[in-house]
């Protein structure tokens, strides 16, 4: 059985106001939205990608509104491109294994996974999946997209690509911070 290339983007969410008021609680936290600033570099992430033709066929998203507006702020990939897209709780500050879990729960047919969300979570799972890129070894920067080549795992002669996700399935293909 020849293995499948699947791809992973993981994308932290571009620049977000502070909490209004100060307030550090969850809610406060979830409702802070892009700057204008970040707006703006959500729209050039997502001319990068499309000149990349990095087009997800599912896009994971972190319930806050910095998240939901990053990846808003991609749009759009194209004429044919209609990824479906899931707003998940579990994704808000989600820990690295959390996020490992949640991508190895996904279809194989889905080919590209663009998954939106923090640190220290994103950076750290980053880290597990490539182990080697010094480019890796702090958080991602705002709006910072690394982009991983993940191929399927044989097993009994079954080519498992999400379910066997991890550090000798996937390479770094591309890190890029605005």
């Amino acid at each position: 059985m020849k293995p499948v290339a699947h791809r992973l983007l993981l994308l932290r969410h571009a620049e977000a106001a502070p909490p209004e008021g100060g307030d550090l609680g969850r809610d406060a936290d979830l409702a802070r939205p892009l700057t204008a600033t970040g707006h703006q570099i959500a729209r050039q992430r997502g001319e990068s990608m499309r000149r990349a033709g990095l087009i997800p066929d599912l896009v994971l998203c972190s319930p806050a509104l910095r998240t939901r507006q990053t990846y808003a702020g991609l749009l759009p990939f194209g004429r044919n491109a209609r990824p479906e897209i899931r707003i998940e709780p579990t994704l808000y500050l989600a820990a690295p294994d959390e996020l490992l879990a949640r991508l190895r729960a996904t279809r194989d047919s889905v080919h590209t996974i663009l998954l939106v969300g923090h640190n220290p979570g994103l950076p750290a799972l980053a880290r597990y999946l490539n182990g080697v890129e010094a480019a890796l070894d702090s958080d991602f920067a705002l709006a910072t997209l690394a982009t991983f080549r993940v191929e399927a795992e044989e097993r009994e002669s079954i080519a498992l690509a999400w379910a066997g996700l991890g550090p000798k399935t996937s390479w770094l293909e591309s890190f890029s911070q605005s």
